[in-house]
């Protein structure tokens, strides 16, 4: 929007820059994710369609499953439960994700995948397109990440994602910096800690 403001009538016509509502983003940055897991990973069309459709729940579903895994694990820690207990107890909570089969025996893969992404946007306006490419991605990761056994942060998958994944050009110079803008927003908004903020990583080669 405040792209858009920024231009007068005239000029936002010439320049096709009108606002995309979010529901339009949302289902082109997954149909987009969707094509290229099947496309490289060989896996069920149907299967990755759950995957990243229903992410936001199996994410929700999935940071309570963590918390269970840290409470078995001090239980674990303090000899109140024995290995085997605690396999078979984790091994209970992990299938309550309910994410598909293939999924889980192709994380590294998936993983692998959505970190080496490049993602194009030739007209990126004021980023709506790479922003939810980003949060994507990093919703899919982060499910994946349960499977792993190092603890990855929200705020280094995101820098991670910015860094090495998205690209965008612009006929209009401002609309590239409102893109670099709402990328150092999206970093800092879940960062509590503000001490460990770090500058955006240089976008000018992006």
């Amino acid at each position: 929007k405040v792209f858009e403001n920024l231009l007068d009538v005239t000029d936002r016509k010439s320049k096709g820059a009108f606002y995309t509502p979010r529901e339009i983003v949302h289902y082109m940055c997954q149909q987009s994710l969707i094509n290229y897991l099947e496309t490289n990973s060989g896996i069920l069309r149907e299967d990755i369609e759950k995957f990243i459709q229903e992410g936001d729940l199996t994410l929700a579903n999935s940071i309570r499953v963590l918390q269970e895994v840290d409470k078995k694990q001090e239980k674990l820690k303090n000899g109140i439960i024995s290995s085997k207990i605690f396999e078979e107890e984790v091994k209970r909570e992990l299938e309550k994700l309910d994410l598909p089969k293939s999924i889980v025996e192709n994380k590294e893969l998936i993983d692998k995948l959505l970190k080496e992404i490049k993602v194009v946007d030739p007209a990126v306006g004021s980023g709506a397109f790479p922003v939810g490419m980003m949060n994507e991605i990093v919703k899919a990761r982060s499910i994946l990440s349960i499977y792993f056994k190092e603890t990855r942060e929200e705020y280094e998958l995101k820098r991670e994602t910015i860094e090495n994944c998205l690209y965008g050009v612009d006929i209009d110079s401002s609309a590239v910096d409102i893109t670099k803008l709402r990328f150092w927003l999206s970093l800092i908004v879940d960062e509590l800690d503000m001490q460990n903020i770090k500058p955006l990583p240089n976008l000018d080669h992006k």
